[in-house]
């Protein structure tokens, strides 16, 4: 899959491929089957959880309680990755990049997608404005679905989507490539972040990883708030179970994709360094 969450709205002029299409129905089915059987089966406080959740579908512009991202900072993020991953995608697809200004679409979701004759990247409006996302995390977000397109083995084998990278790997990309690379061009993003004591001491002095390691923590926190999966803390001093097969077709856990960031992260201590192998198999 290539997206966090597939929401679909028909604009015209706007073509999406039977698969694609299908895919998008059954996701939007099982994430109303999933929220159904929530709201059925726990006590009060889970459906208050249901309550909070359910606007984030639909944040249209000027919606009253949304982020602090501005369209200009939508504008300057897409705009950047854009330029700045033109070359790599051509150089690695043959194919050009276009990321959309799609600011007004009121949809919750990020992913990649390929065309006839290029590559799309896409980050909704909706995203940009759900609360507690910020402009770092969107850049994550991107970088992750930049991953999809450039970041090769292993890959996806869902028909119509195995020239994607795995997520696993879309989130090793992203946070040991793609967002260190982010911070180095936008410096000054980085003062808003407030780092963890516990990322402190595992990345030490080194910024980089402070950085690339907080970022993470908060967008997998971010995802979970609006997620349909079944809510379970992550944390920063247990790591997810390792795996005998590798996850190909499918999202890891949450707490897999946090450790996925931290690995990242710690690559840019200059040591070696490893995809974890909650969803990447030691042998492999």
């Amino acid at each position: 899959m290539n997206s966090s969450v597939l929401i679909w709205r028909t604009m015209k002029g706007f073509k999406i491929s039977p698969y694609i299409l299908a895919s998008i129905l059954l996701m939007l089915l099982f994430s109303m089957m999933q929220m159904t059987r929530q709201s059925l089966s726990k006590p009060v406080h889970a459906q208050e959880q249901s309550q909070e959740r359910k606007d984030y579908f639909y944040l249209p512009v000027g919606s009253a309680n949304v982020s602090n991202v501005s369209e200009q900072d939508y504008r300057e993020l897409i705009t950047d990755f854009q330029s700045h991953y033109q070359s790599a995608v051509i150089q690695t697809t043959g194919m050009p990049l276009l990321i959309p200004n799609e600011w007004n679409s009121p949809y919750f979701t990020a992913f990649a997608i390929k065309r006839d004759t290029y590559m799309q990247v896409s980050l909704w409006g909706g995203m940009a404005r759900a609360p507690g996302f910020t402009k770092l995390q969107l850049a994550a977000a991107l970088c992750h679905e930049i991953g999809h397109v450039i970041a090769g083995e292993p890959r996806q084998t869902i028909p119509g989507s195995d020239w994607a990278s795995t997520e696993g790997n879309s989130d090793f990309y992203a946070a040991r490539v793609c967002l260190p690379d982010y911070l180095r061009r936008h410096p000054e993003l980085a003062k808003t972040l407030v780092i963890n004591a516990r990322i402190q001491h595992m990345c030490g002095a080194n910024e980089s990883c402070q950085q690339v390691a907080q970022i993470g923590f908060d967008l997998v926190n971010s995802f979970q708030r609006y997620s349909y999966r079944e809510f379970t803390p992550v944390s920063l001093d247990v790591r997810a179970a390792a795996v005998t097969e590798l996850v190909r077709n499918s999202y890891p856990t949450d707490q897999c994709r946090l450790d996925t960031f931290l690995a990242g992260a710690s690559c840019q201590l200059g040591q070696q360094c490893h995809a974890p192998t909650c969803w990447l198999p030691a042998q492999q």
